[in-house]
């Protein structure tokens, strides 16, 4: 059976998930690696419109998967913000969906993260937010949220790759931060009458997200009728900074 991964949010065709990918022994000749839909092709940025019409964006996810499924039936493993176009197609085609899995969510943000938006929006308007995505750049300011938000049960080692990540990431930072967080603003509502019956899902969140809402894994539970909640300690990075975590917990799950 193929497995369709969904990238929250990379601009590398999904190819970060590949790690994580192979930590859950799938074969990867069955595997195809995603971006989320939405970016525009003229300039790669996200629609900040896309989920007006929640039936169009759908269509977008299916131009990208329906294309190349080779099985009867298939797999989908989103992570982040992947997992809008991921619960829109699963619940668009229930026929051919076997499995649908989710890796932190989002459906909104966290109260702190929620702000940024809003700063972002306030600041725009005194200096342009190419300026302001700049200060986001950083790197001593990368490194010192990095080293504020350090969890207590991260090694070494995992700081070092945190630190590393974070500021690859970071380095990648530009408008479309800013579009897929105004995105969730609306996700809730406009996708609030969307179910899935019939596909079975296992939804993996993390102990410390600080990316995501609180709520954000409840929205897809009461969405999804057979919905299966499992936990790790780790944080909204998880599948970058600790991909062996995430997939031991999920491989004696995947079906």
């Amino acid at each position: 059976m193929q497995t369709f991964f969904f990238h929250g949010f990379s601009g590398g065709g999904g190819q970060p998930l590949a790690p994580f990918a192979r930590k859950l022994g799938l074969d990867m000749r069955d595997v195809v690696l995603l971006d989320m839909p939405g970016f525009k092709k003229e300039d790669g940025l996200l629609d900040p419109a896309v989920l007006a019409d929640p039936a169009a964006y759908e269509k977008m996810a299916a131009d990208q998967i329906l294309p190349h499924i080779k099985t009867d039936k298939i797999r989908i493993i989103a992570y982040s913000h992947g997992a809008i176009p991921a619960f829109l197609f699963a619940a668009r085609h229930q026929d051919i969906v076997a499995q649908l899995v989710l890796v932190c969510p989002a459906s909104s943000l966290h109260p702190f993260v929620s702000l940024l938006p809003r700063v972002m929006n306030g600041t725009a308007k005194l200096i342009s937010i190419d300026r302001l995505l700049g200060v986001m750049r950083n790197r001593f300011l990368v490194d010192a949220m990095t080293l504020y938000g350090r969890k207590r049960y991260w090694s070494r080692d995992t700081l070092v790759m945190r630190l590393r990540t974070r500021r690859e990431e970071s380095a990648q930072y530009n408008t479309n931060m800013f579009y897929l967080m105004k995105q969730l603003e609306v996700f809730q509502y406009t996708c609030q009458d969307i179910h899935i019956d019939t596909v079975p899902a296992v939804i993996l969140r993390t102990t410390d997200d600080e990316v995501i809402g609180r709520n954000s894994v409840q929205w897809f539970r009461d969405h999804i009728k057979q919905s299966k909640l499992v936990s790790t300690i780790g944080g909204h990075a998880i599948v970058a900074v600790a991909p062996e975590k995430a997939a031991a917990r999920l491989t004696p799950l995947i079906r």
